[in-house]
């Protein structure tokens, strides 16, 4: 008998093999012991979770991977509170990108069909 450690999408077993010489195919005449996860992960803790207060002026960054869709706004252009500035697509679901305050757009980063990373700089307010 060999005792392994086995991963499996991430999550690691122990488990006790044993070694099967016979050519007829027979079982073994001890079951194989059902795996058992080795340790568990710890919940991942968000570092703040209280509602952010709206900002009025800086960069709108990306909460996530995607691809952008469309752009609703220029450089220059006002924008109201809630405004939608851009879609961005994110496993398979289209997420509105909308601005925090009134203010005014100072630069625009991203164009339609773009792919964007987790925190990128999408749109710059002042």
């Amino acid at each position: 008998m060999k005792k392994l450690k086995i991963t499996v999408e991430g999550k690691a077993y122990e488990v006790t093999v044993e070694r099967m010489d016979d050519s007829d195919g027979s079982p073994a005449s001890a079951p194989l012991a059902a795996p058992a996860p080795a340790q568990q992960a710890a919940p991942v803790k968000r570092a703040d979770s209280s509602p952010r207060p709206p900002i009025k002026a800086g960069s709108i960054t990306s909460p996530m991977a995607g691809v952008v869709l469309s752009v609703q706004v220029a450089d220059g252009d006002e924008v109201e509170q809630e405004q939608l500035l851009l879609v961005l697509e994110a496993m398979k679901m289209e997420n509105q990108i909308i601005a925090p305050a009134p203010s005014k757009v100072a630069k625009v980063h991203v164009k339609a069909g773009e792919s964007v990373a987790e925190g990128q700089v999408l749109v710059e307010l002042e």
